[in-house]
């Protein structure tokens, strides 16, 4: 398997497929947690065959853009989202194929990554309220105006001569 995928979703899907056999042995009664298993292992069985794949290109750029943007509360939230997605496999939802599941995951992180982008503040904002820019600008003015009124009594008195 593809360390990249793997890493981003693999264990994930074994995790949660393991989880539903243990959930069949508790509720035996209960068909839905076996087919949920056996759907969530062939995923995990697929996702090999995606290395290298547009798909896995998409997930790893995604990835990559909210990492860039810094926004490590979208990752729990987004670890949180993909757990009732995965536990929901079997008995509200179902993915053909590790490409199709793999497509709605591509879609939550870009989605995320929307909303990291849109939350994050104005650098502007940032600059004009950081009280280190203020102390400078400050600094700045108060040796400006020194400097200019230094000026205008150095012309004045060279006038005045």
């Amino acid at each position: 398997m593809s360390e990249y995928l793997n890493e981003m979703i693999g264990h994930q899907v074994r995790g949660t497929a393991e989880w539903r056999r243990q959930k069949a042995e508790q509720f035996r009664e209960d068909p839905r947690n076996i087919r949920a298993a056996e759907e969530l292992e062939h995923l995990a069985a697929e996702i090999d065959a995606l290395n290298g794949s547009e798909i896995e290109r998409q997930l790893r750029d995604a990835h990559d853009s909210i990492n860039k943007v810094g926004d490590w509360d979208q990752w729990i939230n987004l670890d949180k989202t993909v757990s009732e997605e995965l536990r929901s496999i079997g008995f509200n939802n179902s993915y053909g194929t590790a490409a199709q599941f793999f497509e709605w995951y591509r879609d939550l992180l870009r989605d995320k990554l929307g909303e990291s982008i849109a939350m994050a503040p104005d650098l502007r904002d940032q600059v004009e309220n950081d009280p280190r820019v203020k102390m400078a600008k400050r600094a700045y003015d108060e040796a400006y105006a020194k400097a200019l009124a230094e000026a205008r009594r150095a012309t004045f008195h060279c006038l005045s001569s």
